[in-house]
């Protein structure tokens, strides 16, 4: 879960277990999506940014696709030189974008909703590396998230996906535990179109409140997707309506993979 209001300047981080990126006012104005960091998770930590993913070429790879596979990614050197290989730049977005501030962090804190749907800050389980971009345009009428999180084993980031797809199904309004944001409308959609990766889990929602508690107007989508032990997530965020957000989150994830 990571957007400010269109036509505002940024201003503060969001919260986060980790201290790491700034909050989401901060990055890029009032951040309409839930960031898994800062989901504390949703993409916290880095309470306003959102994510980049990553791929490297230090590892070995062998076509996947066609039967092919990666060789698993042991040690944290080849896990960072594969989440900065694979994170998304401003150019990735699309014309018109640029960097957000803050622009990125290997600070990742995931945002969990706990029973209340509270978000709740924690780092990533057994996480070997993990990055997160933000981007803009340069209007600021939308933001663009990249993240991506190498764990230790397919398991733990098959867990991590589990939750995100639980607690879009579970909690249709979510508040944030350490401010006064406010998301509605937290819906799973369906991106069964994407291919090639092992799972995927995506969520749109509405905030109607930024951490100050102001009401705002900001439409988000997230797509997270599973390729083995590496967990990939795209936020887009625009104020007044959904536009184009899923389609361009959908693209974005898809570019990710390609250069895992």
């Amino acid at each position: 879960m990571s957007t400010p209001p269109p036509p505002e300047p940024p201003s503060g981080p969001p919260p986060g277990p980790l201290p790491g990126p700034p909050s989401e006012t901060q990055a890029f104005g009032p951040q309409p999506t839930r960031p898994w960091w800062r989901r504390r998770p949703a993409l916290i930590g880095a309470a306003a940014a959102v994510v980049a993913i990553v791929v490297a070429a230090a590892l070995v790879i062998v076509l996947r696709g066609r039967g092919e596979e990666q060789a698993p990614i042991r040690n944290a050197a080849a896990a960072r030189a594969v989440v900065k290989g694979v994170a998304l730049v401003p150019g990735d977005w699309g014309l018109g974008y640029v960097r957000s501030t803050p622009y990125e962090s290997d600070k990742v804190t995931e945002a969990v909703a706990d029973d209340d749907c509270s978000l709740v800050g924690r780092p990533p389980e057994k996480a070997l590396a993990a990055l997160l971009r933000n981007a803009q345009k340069s209007d600021q009428s939308v933001v663009g998230t990249s993240m991506i999180i190498v764990h230790r084993d397919d398991d733990t980031a098959a867990s991590d996906i589990a939750r995100f797809r639980s607690d879009a199904r579970r909690c249709q309004t979510e508040t944030d535990s350490a401010s006064s944001q406010r998301w509605e409308d937290v819906r799973e959609v369906d991106v069964s179109s994407l291919k090639g990766f092992d799972e995927l889990a995506a969520e749109e929602g509405h905030q109607v409140v930024d951490e100050n508690g102001q009401k705002v107007d900001n439409y988000y989508t997230q797509v997270t997707g599973r390729k083995g032990q590496v967990l990939m997530q795209t936020s887009v965020a625009r104020a007044g309506d959904q536009g184009q957000n899923r389609q361009s989150a959908m693209k974005a994830i898809s570019l990710m993979l390609s250069r895992l």
